[in-house]
């Protein structure tokens, strides 16, 4: 039983198959709570013309090879240790220098202490100029926060990726230079699950909205004193953006994503809640070591 690791450890060690240069090697990981979904490029100097092989210490699925040239094969074989990617080359004509690598694994994300975790080591086949390694989360995911306190798990490592986002999905990239044949990144990241409102509660709302106005209808035709209605009109514009995306995500946010999507600092956020809450138009909940900001009141 102690064969298998000590064959796979010399397999992942060796020499990758591969002559032709590199030019650029860029790996896109989009992950969810199960899946992982690899999209590798490789970007040749020159048009390859001889055996390609890249093993991988995890089981793949759905492998897909696409390339800007013609008279070429590649296959995915199950080992032991993993998965072997082999192409050949060797009918290869002068033609184009990129080619794209396609798969999905069930391997490289676990649950550790009610967070999920993923990592992944993403090496090169051969020298290469640039290399860039992005791990892209799904849609309802976020990173954890920054630990307050020494821990192993943190958002992401190395500690020198980048954090962004498109808008709908976060983000962390990495980026090497002038990488040699056999080395590459080991890349984690520590995310969590963001549940959007559910459509009972939704519902809900909507019917505390209706009961509300018409309650307010009652008072305003019994008394003199007028209730104020919120509309977008008397909402100030900082306060506008925060509730545009708390409605963006169904009606429910945390506010940390606020503090991201807004790019208002972290007093400035909170603040503007604690209004809003004040008015009755956002109600608050704790969760963990942020806060769930959920819409109240639509305008």
């Amino acid at each position: 039983m102690k064969l298998v690791p000590f064959i796979a450890s010399i397999l992942l060690l060796s020499p990758f198959v591969l002559a032709t240069p590199l030019e650029y090697f860029e790996t896109n990981i989009e992950i969810d709570s199960k899946v992982s979904n690899f999209t590798m490029m490789f970007f040749f100097q020159e048009a390859p013309n001889e055996t390609f092989e890249y093993p991988l210490p995890f089981s793949i699925e759905n492998f897909k090879a696409t390339a800007n040239f013609k008279n070429y094969t590649c296959v995915s074989v199950p080992k032991p240790w993993g998965s072997l990617i082999r192409c050949d080359f060797s009918n290869v004509s002068e033609g184009g220098r990129v080619l794209n690598l396609k798969f999905t694994s069930k391997e490289n994300v676990k649950e550790i202490e009610k967070n999920l975790f993923f990592s992944a080591d993403v090496k090169t086949p051969q020298d290469v100029k640039k290399m860039v390694v992005k791990v892209i989360l799904s849609e309802g995911y976020v990173l954890i926060n920054e630990p307050k306190v020494p821990t192993v798990l943190v958002p992401f490592s190395p500690r020198d990726g980048k954090e962004g986002s498109d808008g709908r999905k976060i983000f962390v990239e990495w980026e090497r230079e002038g990488v040699k044949k056999g080395e590459g990144i080991s890349v984690a990241v520590t995310y969590e699950s963001i549940k959007p409102i559910s459509q009972f509660h939704e519902n809900y709302i909507l019917l505390a909205i209706g009961v509300f106005l018409v309650v307010a209808v009652i008072l305003i035709g019994s008394r003199t004193k007028k209730i104020e209605v919120v509309t977008p009109n008397i909402l100030k514009e900082d306060e506008r953006k925060v509730i545009e995306i708390i409605k963006e995500r169904g009606g429910m946010c945390k506010q940390r994503v606020i503090v991201r999507e807004t790019d208002f600092s972290k007093a400035k956020v909170s603040r503007i809640i604690k209004e809003l809450e004040e008015r009755g138009i956002v109600t608050t909940e704790k969760a963990g070591r942020s806060k769930k900001v959920y819409l109240k009141r639509s305008d």
